[in-house]
């Protein structure tokens, strides 16, 4: 990622507009600090690189390896945990990620762009699109869902098709050979500098191509940067972002002239959802219908849902309170033991449950 050209290029045209040498910038989820030490390049006056994964100790390596002493500051830790000293005149970052909502950073941008931003300050990419069209298929349908109603060994394991057929398929370049069955069409907008949550809603009427089978909804982001939009479609050059497959099962037998409509819909934080109405029938597959849950575990889940703590809970629950209390892992661990002796083979085991609660929750 650090390293793709592509859409490195894009970024650098970018900022190299956009920044001067009075800018003070905020290069979020910084990674290697990339779009960080361009901005230092060009001539910012300070950049704040923040990263909550140790990776910004590299960062920090490159930044002072290339002598921008002061001007970059590396702030490890998320954006909602952090103060920076003062305002950002732009803000740069990657939070568009796969499939624009996926991965829920925008809500961290949001809070950063909030809190941080200047008034009358940039943001880079400042705004991006969703991307869908229907699309024949075969060789992926065949090797991702069919295959799950041939015997295996002597098995049926049919029964886990209808989890595999409300997934959602990244796509390596050239993966699948895939014929496009109408244009592509923007199915949803979000104005970064303006939205409040990152909730993607949309709806799409294609004109079909030809008489064929369709197989899913091929998705792809476009994000401006500064007037240039870099894209994922798998037909423009690559980057590191992956397109993806939303399929249908049954494949939709489509035909020349059809009118076919196509809704999207992914909350905050919640599950995808996509329906297609076509002459030849209607369909609707969600994420949520991916995961093999039972009604007890649904109704756990509830807003309405009073929950206790399971064993693993109870354990977290002991070793974080214990680390409010100035008290060394092992013997958080030791005690963990000694409490959850059911939970834990040995010591070692519970010293390594702690050691992953400190290197998330702990400083």
């Amino acid at each position: 990622m650090a390293l793709d050209q592509v859409r490195n290029d894009a970024y650098a045209r970018a900022i190299g507009r956009r920044v001067t040498r009075d800018s003070v910038v905020l290069d979020l989820g910084a990674g290697l600090g990339i779009h960080g030490l361009l901005a230092a390049a060009a001539g910012a006056r300070r950049v704040y690189m923040v990263e909550p994964e140790p990776v910004i100790n590299v960062a920090r390596e490159i930044a002072d390896a290339h002598a921008f002493g002061d001007r970059i500051v590396t702030l490890t830790g998320k954006i909602e945990d952090l103060e920076l000293p003062e305002p950002a005149d732009l803000i740069i970052s990657v939070f568009t990620g796969d499939l624009l909502f996926s991965e829920d950073l925008l809500p961290s941008l949001f809070h950063a762009r909030d809190k941080y931003l200047k008034p009358g300050g940039r943001m880079i990419p400042e705004e991006a699109e969703l991307v869908l069209v229907p699309v024949c298929a075969e060789e992926f349908h065949a090797k991702e869902l069919d295959i799950w109603s041939q015997p295996h060994l002597g098995l049926n394991f049919s029964a886990a098709r209808k989890c595999a057929a409300n997934g959602l398929y990244w796509q390596r370049r050239g993966q699948y050979a895939m014929q496009r069955l109408a244009d592509p069409l923007v199915i949803s907008r979000i104005d970064l500098t303006q939205a409040p949550k990152a909730d993607c809603k949309g709806r799409a009427e294609y004109t079909v191509r030809q008489d064929d089978d369709c197989h899913g909804l091929l998705a792809w982001i476009r994000i401006n940067l500064d007037g240039e939009w870099l894209t994922t479609d798998p037909e423009d050059p690559p980057v590191h972002w992956s397109p993806v497959i939303l399929p249908l099962d049954p494949p939709l037998r489509l035909a020349a002239g059809d009118t076919v409509s196509v809704e999207l819909d992914r909350p905050q934080f919640g599950d995808w959802t996509w329906t297609i109405q076509a002459p030849a029938g209607r369909q609707r597959h969600s994420t949520f219908l991916e995961r093999p849950w039972t009604l007890e575990r649904m109704q756990a889940l509830s807003p309405e849902h009073k929950p206790r703590l399971g064993a693993e809970g109870e354990a977290a629950l002991l070793s974080l309170t214990m680390m409010e209390s100035n008290v060394s892992n092992i013997d958080i661990g030791r005690e963990l033991l000694k409490r959850h002796s059911a939970r834990f083979a040995d010591e070692e085991q519970a010293l390594a449950f702690v050691r992953k609660l400190v290197a998330r929750y702990g400083r």
